[in-house]
């Protein structure tokens, strides 16, 4: 079973190395895995849900839909947005910027550069600005 710990101050960090020390004389034998950077908190998850969900619904009240070939009629389709169509485009942008292919792996400072891109994306080619949730908006 692993044990996560968050080592963001000088008394994190020396509790951590009596922790190894401890674990080392017990058990000779350990792998470490690392990580950089504050994660996304369950909040934040939260918006990235409620901002998939209002994409989907603003790009489809737009008329602006996403294309899928469909190599049996010849061509391309519109299909509507859903909150996961959506989710899934969000993960090819933010994979492409960062190698990071799921939103539960992603730093809580690399959700807004992903949002800043889509949105820029989106308000450049098709004029519809959908603003990140705000604690506001998600008490609504």
């Amino acid at each position: 079973m692993g044990v996560q710990y968050t080592i963001n101050n000088e008394h994190k960090k020396e509790m951590f190395k009596k922790f190894v020390d401890k674990l080392y004389e017990e058990r000779q034998y350990i792998t470490f895995t690392y990580t950089f950077g504050k994660p996304r908190s369950p909040k934040q998850q939260a918006a990235l849900e409620v901002y998939f969900r209002e994409a989907a619904k603003r790009l489809n009240d737009a008329g602006i839909y996403h294309q899928m070939n469909a190599k049996f009629i010849k061509g391309d389709i519109e299909i509507p947005w859903t909150q996961e169509s959506f989710k899934t485009f969000w993960k090819q942008i933010q994979n492409t910027m960062f190698e990071i292919e799921s939103t539960t792996e992603i730093q809580s400072d690399k959700v807004a550069k992903v949002y800043d891109a889509i949105n820029r994306g989106l308000v450049e080619r098709t004029g519809v600005h959908i603003p990140f949730p705000s604690k506001e908006l998600m008490e609504k």
